[in-house]
């Protein structure tokens, strides 16, 4: 029995081989996954190196309204002077923005901000000193480098290497290390006092100084004593500066005129309960 049934299997696996039939391996499985945005994409299904993952997109948020701008004069200790502020306690306030994480800014970026809707870190903040004592380089700025802040002066251009005033070598050090420079008149006076042509020349010839010794434009400026009325205003725009900042207080508010900018003021002997209301009161 066996060998009659061995003779047919063995004629038909000759029959097979003569007719070239082959064994394929399997094709590799891919499936349609359907994304969703609706497009088919074709993914094999093999693990992959190559595979990585998109980082998410870092959103910049609304640009606040209200912007704390704190000013000062002079970081020096002296007797019934309420804008000379002990080394010590200036530094204290300083202590206290880093702690709680506010980052200096420089007066472009505040402008782009209020004015063009620029980008800014959380809790931005400027620090400016008005009309450019000497201590400002001396005292100020290695506190502030201490903390990785940077400020601006408000330059009295006429008083520039002045007793105890700055000198254009400290004025172009704290350039170079992310100051601003900017205008305080040529020489301090009371600009609501003059005539429009005499505001303007005011206004020009510092311009002009100031640009001349540092080398770059200077498109920024706070009035003396805070005196300004809209004929200084005129003189301002057209001398050719972008901003104009006040002894008003409050907070910088974008819905306010770039030439009526509110700042915060920082004097000698004010407790810090009363600094911390002021950085946290936009009206205070």
């Amino acid at each position: 029995m066996f060998k009659k049934t061995i003779g047919p299997l063995i004629l038909i696996v000759l029959i097979l081989i003569s007719s070239g039939c082959t064994f394929k391996k399997p094709a590799l499985n891919t499936t349609k996954v359907q994304a969703s945005n609706s497009s088919a994409l074709s993914v094999d299904l093999m693990p992959s190196s190559n595979l990585s993952q998109t980082p998410q997109d870092k959103r910049v948020g609304t640009p606040p309204r209200y912007i704390r701008i704190l000013y000062y004069h002079s970081v020096m200790r002296e007797a019934n002077n309420e804008v000379r502020m002990p080394p010590e306690q200036f530094e204290a306030q300083i202590v206290y923005l880093h702690d709680h994480g506010y980052h200096s800014i420089t007066l472009n970026q505040l402008y782009k901000s209020l004015y063009q809707r620029g980008a800014l870190p959380e809790k931005p903040f400027v620090i400016t000193f008005d009309d450019g004592y000497e201590d400002n380089y001396q005292t100020a700025y290695p506190i502030l480098k201490k903390y990785g802040y940077a400020a601006t002066v408000f330059m009295i251009s006429g008083y520039i290497n002045g007793k105890g005033f700055l000198t254009w070598p400290q004025l172009k050090e704290l350039a170079v290390n992310g100051w601003d420079i900017a205008d305080h008149t040529r020489d301090h006076t009371y600009l609501t006092k003059l005539s429009p042509l005499k505001i303007l020349s005011e206004l020009e010839s510092s311009k002009k100084a100031l640009e001349k010794g540092l080398g770059h434009s200077v498109d920024y400026f706070a009035y003396p004593f805070g005196d300004f009325n809209n004929t200084v205003v005129r003189a301002v725009k057209k001398a050719g500066y972008l901003m104009a900042f006040t002894t008003l207080r409050g907070w910088a508010d974008s819905n306010t005129d770039a030439y009526h900018v509110h700042r915060v003021y920082c004097y000698a002997n004010m407790g810090m309960k009363e600094f911390i209301h002021r950085l946290q009161n936009p009206n205070y």
